[in-house]
């Protein structure tokens, strides 16, 4: 992207944040949630943040405490990502020559991942309540006879933050596989017959193997380069774009094949605030919509 691009986004990124700690939801309040995608931006854009009142902000959020899965499972992600930026703004480095530097980001993140481990070893015990009888997690309730995709794709990525075990790994894929349709989809409710696309990019994530997968996930590209969120759903999305094309270049996919067409779709989800919005149903800008669009089109250079 131009300099100026670049700069546009930032200045976006910029308002989204609060004095206070964390990026703000649709609501201008701060979210955990939100604030993922906003240290993610902060980090790889190199937009400074105050280190500082960003720790209380965390703080005060664990202290608080009452948690459900998913924002347990945002705030250690929150302070992972907000240690690298430390790293990085305290280096004078920017992200892409600190992170691509294996010896020194496997310095780095094994520093890390000791101090999580020992600050949240109390939320990280409390996830694990949320184990499913088939190995893999429910986000839901605990103590589930079957595991949810979306709380399987959450642990997954957690795990591989924290450098957990292969094996933690494997069990939530076989725990996916029961998960999965005849058709190669995932869904997020129990006993549907057809999935969605960001539930069935996370699975091909997960188990690249999938080549059923690969096929339902390709039925869902629009004619302008898009991803539709579900057959039913008329209308391609930003979030379904950016996942399924990351879940296809993994797998192995030509992505020349969606270049032109997909980078256009996304431009097309450009605000002249900066930021990037989810879909011509929903032109409200945000950091998560904005985190896609460039997820996206990393994955398409």
């Amino acid at each position: 992207m131009s300099e100026e691009a670049q700069n546009q986004i930032k200045s976006f990124v910029r308002t989204q944040k609060l004095e206070s700690g964390g990026f703000i939801d649709r609501a201008g309040m701060a979210d955990l949630y939100y604030t993922v995608f906003g240290y993610t931006l902060a980090l790889i854009l190199d937009v400074k943040l105050n280190v500082s009142e960003e720790r209380k902000y965390l703080k005060r959020i664990k202290q608080e405490g009452n948690l459900d899965f998913v924002h347990s499972v945002c705030l250690v992600r929150c302070d992972f990502l907000l240690h690298l930026i430390d790293v990085r703004q305290k280096s004078g480095l920017k992200a892409s020559k600190l992170l691509a530097n294996s010896f020194a980001k496997n310095i780095i993140v094994n520093r890390i991942v000791k101090s999580i481990k020992n600050d949240y070893s109390n939320i990280l015990r409390e996830l694990e309540e949320h184990n499913a009888s088939d190995g893999g997690y429910n986000h839901i309730k605990k103590e589930a006879s079957r595991s949810t995709i979306y709380a399987n794709y959450l642990m997954w990525t957690l795990f591989q933050d924290l450098n957990a075990e292969k094996e933690l790994l494997e069990k939530i894929i076989v725990a996916n596989k029961a998960l999965r349709s005849l058709n190669g989809s995932f869904a997020n409710e129990e006993n549907s017959s057809d999935g969605v696309t960001s539930s069935t990019a996370a699975g091909l994530i997960m188990d690249l193997d999938s080549g059923k997968s690969k096929e339902w996930l390709n039925q869902m590209l629009s004619k302008r380069g898009g991803f539709m969120a579900a057959k039913e759903v008329p209308i391609a999305d930003l979030l379904s774009t950016s996942v399924t094309l990351l879940a296809l270049k993994l797998s192995g996919e030509n992505m020349q094949d969606y270049a032109e067409n997909s980078v256009n779709f996304i431009n097309l989800h450009w605000d002249e605030s900066g930021g990037f919005f989810g879909s011509i149903a929903d032109m409200t800008c945000d950091v998560e919509y904005t985190y896609y669009a460039l997820l996206g089109i990393g994955v398409l250079s």
